[in-house]
């Protein structure tokens, strides 16, 4: 826990008198370009097959187990699947029949052009988040601000979200528009010999949103004056998949045996997703290991599991 001026040392030149404040010394950052290629290389080497560019239609099986992965350039024989889709883990599973209830949200992020900044440490306020990029410009966001285009999907399953909306409605930003067309346009049933959907969309790809970047950074420099200086270098955005509770799923499918999930990490991917070790929030990971190779859980996984939701 930090005091006011304990705030001022970490993060000097601040503006406002901070009530009080966390601080995690051992908590670590990684650049995820430079992360994601590390682990790709790491898991090759221990050999792993890499496809990129080809994407998975279905699930074939055999006396009711999974015994085969449709892809567009093939089959893939095999007794276990591990599903980590992210925000495609919905449309896919519901290809088969199993309803997963995440939601799509969408962060909008934007990098600064190098510049001097208050601290190398990752800081979040309650309506910004600034940390230092490896090329010495800063990642910010509007903490308190997510957007949610409506699609079909919110309507048929929004009302499991109700307890998280009477405390946390205030951080959507909600419309209706060309998002809802363009996604009741993608199919929601298809065949093994059929286009899919990913192939139709690579990859979820949407525009940033300049009102809440904006706003990130005029809320920053009003605690931070020195980003008065920023300039914007390059802004995106990202699909976010939620859980009704805001955590993952990990677990067997009990209508479809072979097949496990581990998707709905709610934002906390970079984070829980590397299978860096077996303690702390690594575990989550470790535990979708665990559960495809039938191995004893190193944690309790009765807060992952399918039928909790």
């Amino acid at each position: 826990m930090l005091s006011s001026k304990e705030i001022d040392d970490l993060v000097p030149g601040g503006k406002g008198d901070w009530r009080g404040g966390i601080y995690t010394p051992s908590d670590g950052r990684a650049e995820p370009s430079i992360a994601t290629t590390a682990m790709a290389r790491s898991a090759i080497a221990k050999g792993a097959i890499m496809v990129q560019d080809c994407a998975v239609r279905t699930l074939s099986t055999s006396a009711g187990k999974v015994c085969c992965v449709v892809t567009e350039k093939g089959e893939i024989r095999c007794d276990q699947v591990l599903l980590a889709g992210g925000a495609w883990s919905r449309r896919f599973l519901g290809n088969h029949g199993i309803s997963l209830p995440t939601l799509p949200l969408v962060c909008s992020v934007l990098r600064t052009k190098p510049m001097e900044g208050p601290s190398e440490i990752s800081v979040g306020g309650p309506d910004f988040l600034f940390r230092k990029h490896q090329d010495g410009g800063f990642i910010i966001t509007q903490r308190s601000a997510l957007d949610a285009h409506i699609t079909l999907d919110h309507l048929l399953i929004g009302w499991r979200y109700l307890s998280q909306l009477r405390t946390q409605g205030g951080f959507l930003r909600t419309s209706f528009g060309k998002e809802f067309f363009r996604d009741l346009k993608l199919a929601h049933r298809w065949k093994a010999n059929s286009k899919s959907p990913f192939e139709q969309i690579r990859t979820l790809d949407p525009a940033a949103n300049p009102g809440l970047n904006n706003e990130a950074l005029t809320n920053l420099r009003k605690a931070w004056p020195i980003f008065n200086q920023a300039i914007i270098e390059e802004s995106w955005a990202g699909v976010i998949d939620i859980t009704p509770d805001s955590n993952p799923i990990i677990d067997r499918t009990n209508t479809l045996p072979g097949l496990t999930i581990a998707t709905g990490f709610s934002g906390q991917g970079v984070g829980t997703g590397p299978a860096a070790g077996q303690l702390g929030s690594w575990a989550a990971w470790q535990l979708a290991a665990d559960i495809v190779t039938n191995a004893e859980p190193i944690i309790d996984p009765t807060p992952y599991k399918f039928e909790r939701l």
